[in-house]
Parts: structure tokens; C-alpha cells; sequence
């Protein structure tokens, strides 16, 4: 699918978002999206009949990522009244409406908005601090991504299991220091961790993020995925980043 014509705001920037020649709106006030929306989008399994539901979708990427893996039907929620009206216009910008539908709602209210088990797949980029860790952002948007200001772990996890149809899947990103506390908050909320993989900068280095993927009454058996290196020992980018990119790697 081409990209058609986008409408910029004040402050505003048009960026290449790599797959399918989309493009997508950003404004740094309200943070950008960055490699671990990359990396989660790939990392989800995904049936292109599955109904998905995307939590927190900001500017809308994971939305847009996800239908260059075929992905039809997608209901992105978004609290923050600006970003849910760039996710708008990113969406009608890369003519992904038959596949995308924006809802500016607040997830926390799930049971009162939404409808439950209606969802195959849920997927999730949530605050990667709780509140008092780490130094927050002066920008409200930016903060809000960054640490569960507007939403916890309880929160996120909630509304994921409220919407899933039994054996559906949530997948979602997080620090790798946060996995264990992540991992028993979803087992205790009947949500079953069954794939994992840890995200490293480079080899020889701790893993900075974890990817999780949860089934909703799933059996307790975990695979653990090979690690994956962002960065060779020169700062390039590793043949599987640049395959998640779209790039041909040469032999």
C-alpha cells in the first residue's frame, strides 16, 4: 500500500517508517517511537485473521507495523487526545483505514468501554518505570510513556486479560531488570508466559530488554528464544535488526 498525503501540525515531523514505504507523523514533545516498537512488532505472533487490540498506541506504529505482517482488523486505543489525532492522521496517511480504527478512550476503564474476549491478540509498548524510578521527563506526553503515570503494570495487565479470548496471546516490552516482577503479574492474572527473549546492545553486555509473549490460560511452559544483539562490535546494526528493518543482508 502507498502512503497518500499526510496533514503536519506545529511542531510536528514526517519520518520514514521503513516497511511498506509508510511514513508516519511524530512530534518529540510527545515522545517517538523507537527500535523496541520495531522489535515487539516482530516478535508477535500474528494470524492475519486474528482481531488485535493495541494498548497505549501513541502515534499509532505498532498498528501500522503490524499490518505490513498482514494484520486486518486492529482497534488502536489511545488516551492522549494529541496523540490519538496523530495516530488519526498517520493511519489515513498511509491509507490503513479498511485495517486500523483509532479509539481515544482510556483503557483503564475497559470494562465499562470495551467488550470482553474480543480480542486474539493484544499488544503492548506500556511504561518501562514505575513511578519514582528513574529521573521523569518536564514533557507530560513523554513522561506519561515512560513511567505508569496514567497506567501501572495492573493496569496494562487488566485490560489485556479482560479483552483476550481464552488461549488469545499478549505480548508486550520491557525492561529485561523488570522481567521477573512482569512474568509473576501476568502468571497470577491466568496469563501463562510462553515465549521470551532478551535483547541485548551487543554481545557480552546485559540484556536491556525483554520480549514477552503471554497465552490467556495457557499451560505453564516457557521457550526462551535465542538472545538478540542490536549492535555489532563496530556499532553497526546486526543482519537480524537489519532484516526486522526490511533490509536485504548480503551473505
Amino acid at each position: 500500500m502507498a502512503s497518500t498525503d499526510f496533514i503536519l501540525r506545529s511542531g510536528e515531523r514526517l519520518d520514514d517508517l521503513i516497511r511498506d514505504d509508510m511514513k508516519i507523523i511524530q512530534r518529540p514533545d510527545e515522545f517517538c517511537f523507537s527500535l523496541d516498537s520495531v522489535l515487539l512488532a516482530q516478535f508477535a505472533s500474528l494470524k492475519k485473521a486474528d482481531r488485535v487490540w493495541d494498548l497505549g498506541t501513541g502515534t499509532g506504529v505498532l498498528a501500522l507495523l503490524l499490518t505490513s505482517r498482514g494484520a486486518r482488523d486492529i482497534t488502536a486505543v489511545e488516551l492522549n487526545p494529541v496523540l490519538a489525532d496523530i495516530a488519526r492522521r498517520n493511519v489515513a496517511g498511509n491509507d490503513r483505514a479498511a485495517q486500523i480504527k483509532v479509539r481515544e478512550a482510556d483503557y483503564r476503564r475497559h470494562r465499562e468501554l470495551f467488550p470482553a474476549n474480543s480480542a486474539d491478540l493484544v499488544i503492548c509498548n506500556p511504561p518501562y518505570r514505575a513511578l519514582g524510578g528513574g529521573d521523569r521527563s518536564q514533557l507530560t506526553g513523554v513522561a506519561a510513556a515512560r513511567h505508569e503515570t496514567t497506567a501501572t503494570k495492573q493496569d496494562v495487565i487488566a485490560a489485556a486479560a479482560y479483552l483476550l479470548r481464552y488461549g488469545g496471546r499478549f505480548a508486550l516490552v520491557q525492561r529485561a531488570d523488570r522481567a521477573a516482577e512482569w512474568c509473576a503479574a501476568l502468571e497470577a492474572a491466568k496469563l501463562a508466559v510462553k515465549r521470551l527473549q532478551f535483547v541485548h546492545s551487543r554481545q557480552g553486555l546485559p540484556a536491556k530488554l525483554v520480549l514477552l509473549e503471554a497465552r490467556m490460560n495457557g499451560r505453564s511452559d516457557c521457550s526462551v528464544l535465542p538472545p538478540l544483539f542490536v549492535h555489532d562490535d563496530h556499532g553497526d546494526y546486526t543482519p537480524d535488526i537489519l532484516r526486522l528493518y526490511g533490509k536485504e543482508v548480503a551473505d
